[in-house]
């Protein structure tokens, strides 16, 4: 069972428009304490990753040009001799090096078509896409007993946490929440904006988290499971 789930701002961690705990330490007198230290580690490592992408990214295009010719001699020089070995290791070495230095989440499955965040889970920075995730650890505290697992994905400045036990499996966290915002997403597109409907209305959240999540039960779920349920 996981311990709780967020919805939240990226911009403040003072802002929070759902949260759900799943455990009696996660409802004690400290819950709003702890949900802002859980927010605040968030915004620090969307920060960095935002940061991070748009170094990569401007390191990219000053040297993209003599880069691009040098590649493009190497691989025509190979030909006939190993050239698809080291064509593979070139695109490994690119993709390594445009990567800022940090934890991603990996994901199960890819996200539907017609959500707006169909991203490479590999880059969870972007440059010019506004969507981040990562995986945060937090060591047992006074706000936590035992150590915890953060498994979060930022779209449009909105922030879908989920908090785990550290025995929870990480892919199906992510993969939980791929779902979720999804269905967020869709069953809340003819109101207004996500965020304004979800605070408004967290019995309908409370329902999708019935069937998504019960009881704070990870599922073994996939996206043609999910729509083909009831």
């Amino acid at each position: 069972m996981v311990y709780g789930l967020m919805i939240h701002s990226v911009d403040s961690s003072q802002t929070l428009h759902f949260s759900i705990f799943y455990t009696p330490e996660g409802n004690d007198g400290h819950k709003k304490t702890r949900q802002q230290t859980i927010m605040r580690r968030i915004l620090e490592e969307h920060l960095f990753q935002t940061h991070s992408g748009e170094q990569a990214g401007l390191t990219k295009s000053k040297a993209s040009s003599s880069l691009d010719d040098a590649d493009w001699l190497f691989r025509f020089a190979s030909a006939g001799h190993g050239w698809a070995a080291g064509e593979r290791r070139g695109r490994r070495g690119r993709r390594g090096a445009s990567l800022p230095h940090f934890c991603a989440a990996g994901r199960i499955g890819s996200w539907p078509a017609r959500c707006a965040c169909a991203l490479d889970s590999k880059s969870s920075a972007q440059p010019g896409l506004d969507y981040t995730e990562g995986i945060l650890r937090l060591q047992a505290s006074v706000l936590f007993e035992y150590p915890k697992l953060v498994v979060w994905k930022q779209v449009d400045k909105v922030v879908y946490t989920l908090v785990c036990e550290p025995l929870d499996n990480p892919l199906l966290a992510s993969n939980f929440l791929t779902l979720f915002v999804h269905e967020l997403n869709d069953h809340f597109r003819k109101g207004g904006g996500v965020i304004e409907e979800v605070a408004s209305r967290p019995d309908e959240v409370l329902t999708i988290l019935n069937f998504l999540l019960p009881g704070g039960q990870l599922l073994f779920i996939n996206f043609n499971m999910y729509i083909g349920g009831p």
